[in-house]
Parts: structure tokens; C-alpha cells; sequence
């Protein structure tokens, strides 16, 4: 066997061994991308429901509000606040976009102060609703963040 020979044969171990890895760095990223994209359809789904929910209670506090019930002016404000969190987070996850977990971290955090506020009327059922799935959604957005 000449040099040439042996140079061709480590050449081509070389590239061998070179594809092999690269596939391996490829299925990785293929897999984060799969994890990815079902914690951001999982995160969307609930932010959805949380978007609908503090809408709903936002409504709700407001017709009291009206109604001259001005202790759930703070609720209705924070419900307002957070469905525009929610929808935030709802679109920039749906497109699996750069500052995802910014939008999580801070959808998180509204959620928190918009179940905070809601969690004053425990005996309003359309309050009580509305903490709960931000308590869900808060979970969710926590968790989407961290993978």
C-alpha cells in the first residue's frame, strides 16, 4: 500500500466519521425543535383559554364597576392587562419566534397579578375562573420557559 492509498483511506474515514456526527448534531436539533414545538402548542393552547377567561372577567368586572361596585376596578384593569399578555404570548409561541420565553417569563408574570387581584373575590364564580386558568397558564408559561 502507498502513501496515497493510506492518505485516501484516512481521508475518507475522516469524512465518514465527519457525516456521522454532524447527523447526530442534526437529529439533536431536530429533536429540541420537536420538544419546542409542542411546549409552544401547549403554551398556546392555555393562553389561549387564559386570553378568553380574563376577557370574560373583564367584562364581568366592568358591568360591576358600572353598576357603582368600584372594588373590582382592580381586577377588571389587571384582567384587561393580562389578556394582552396572553395574546401576545399566544402569537409570538404559535410562530415559535425568537423571544418566546421573554413573552413567557412575562405573560407569567401578569398572570400572576391578574390571579392575585381575582383571587380577592372568592365567592364571584367568573373571578374565581378567571385565577384559575391564570394559575394554569402561569404553570404552563413557567414550564415552556425552562426547556
Amino acid at each position: 500500500m502507498n502513501r496515497r492509498e493510506v492518505l485516501a483511506g484516512v481521508g475518507a474515514s475522516v469524512a465518514v466519521l465527519a457525516g456521522v456526527g454532524s447527523v447526530r448534531a442534526e437529529d439533536k436539533v431536530q429533536d429540541k425543535l420537536e420538544e419546542m414545538k409542542e411546549c409552544c402548542t401547549e403554551c398556546g393552547t392555555t393562553c389561549g383559554k387564559c386570553l378568553a377567561e380574563c376577557l370574560k372577567c373583564y367584562a364581568h368586572c366592568a358591568a360591576l364597576v358600572a353598576g357603582g361596585n368600584k372594588a373590582h376596578a382592580e381586577c377588571m384593569q389587571a384582567c384587561l392587562d393580562c389578556s394582552e399578555f396572553c395574546k401576545l404570548c399566544l402569537t409570538i409561541c404559535g410562530r415559535g419566534g425568537p423571544m418566546m420565553a421573554i413573552c413567557c417569563e412575562a405573560c407569567a408574570k401578569s398572570c400572576e397579578m391578574c390571579a392575585k387581584a381575582c383571587e380577592k373575590f372568592p365567592d364571584d364564580k367568573t373571578c374565581a375562573a378567571c385565577a384559575k386558568m391564570c394559575r394554569e397558564c402561569i404553570k404552563c408559561c413557567n414550564s415552556c420557559c425552562k426547556k
